[in-house]
């Protein structure tokens, strides 16, 4: 459930995501001609000086996808600094460095008016390996177990959760030893006999059956408020899910730092070089010149 805190930054995410898709909308509907038209017709098409890379629209989206790059950064300031860490909640961060991570990604692709080559493409093809494997630590960072305060739980601690869930689910709704039996089997039995790779790419779309197949159990076994114990039953089942595949999951989320990082670097480097050499020879940004 969302905190007031929480429900304030969700609002001010919803403004940046629907005035960045005004912006892009806006940009590829104004420029489509400009956009579709071969490379070596562009200079003589009559948007070129608004939608080219150094036009005022190209460069002006340029600059506001590049302050994004830039500023998803302070994600990792702040989980490393010490004088961060109590700067505000890090899922709360994390929401807005995913936000920035997709946002600006799209608006530089729009700088470059889908021309894209020499150094800069770099740069560029580093951003989409960064974007993309964001995607994919996103979905592996949410497999592994956390507690309220968003830290990774240890085995112990997950076992320990996953027992007081079962103690409630048998004084509260009178499940009985073969009910849990049958919630057991619901859990894992599509994941038993399976390389855990395959698994854990399997998890998606057993997770997204998992409430209606609980919603049959809970009516045809448990007593008492059915809803309650659907929402207690669900907890249980994605938590003994992701301890069985807590080793892959703990050791991907490893590679996946050490694929994420190298990019992201190649990406601010040669971001930072273009831009100096874009100032260097002139290339400033002036609103409707």
């Amino acid at each position: 459930m969302e905190t007031g805190n929480s429900k304030i930054h969700t609002v001010v995410l919803t403004v940046f995501a629907l005035a960045t898709a005004a912006l892009v909308g806006w940009t590829v509907w104004s420029g489509w001609s400009f956009f579709t038209t071969g490379l070596a017709e562009r200079p003589h098409h009559p948007d070129f000086r608004a939608f080219r890379a150094a036009g005022t629209v190209g460069h002006g989206v340029g600059i506001l996808g590049s302050l994004m790059i830039v500023l998803l950064l302070l994600y990792s300031l702040r989980k490393r600094l010490r004088s961060l860490q109590r700067a505000g909640d890090l899922r709360i961060w994390l929401r807005y460095h995913i936000f920035l991570g997709v946002a600006g990604p799209i608006l530089i692709t729009l700088h470059t008016a889908f021309k894209i080559g020499g150094l800069v493409s770099v740069s560029y093809w580093s951003m989409v390996a960064v974007a993309l494997s964001g995607f994919f630590g996103r979905y592996l960072y949410q497999q592994i177990p956390r507690n309220v305060l968003g830290e990774t739980m240890a085995v112990e601690d997950i076992e320990a959760r996953n027992e007081a869930l079962l103690v409630e689910l048998s004084t509260t709704h009178r499940m009985d030893d073969r009910t849990a039996a049958i919630l057991e089997d619901l859990a894992l039995r599509k994941l038993e006999h399976r390389a855990a790779p395959m698994a854990l790419l399997m998890l998606p779309f057993l997770n997204a059956t998992l409430a209606r197949q609980l919603q049959r159990w809970a009516v045809r076994y448990l007593e008492g408020d059915r809803g309650a114990a659907v929402k207690l039953a669900k907890d249980w089942v994605l938590q003994t899910r992701r301890l069985r595949l807590f080793h892959l999951i703990r050791d991907l989320f490893h590679y996946w730092h050490v694929f994420h990082k190298p990019f992201a670097f190649i990406m601010i480097l040669v971001m930072i070089v273009h831009v100096a050499v874009a100032v260097a020879l002139g290339y400033v940004w002036k609103f409707g010149s």
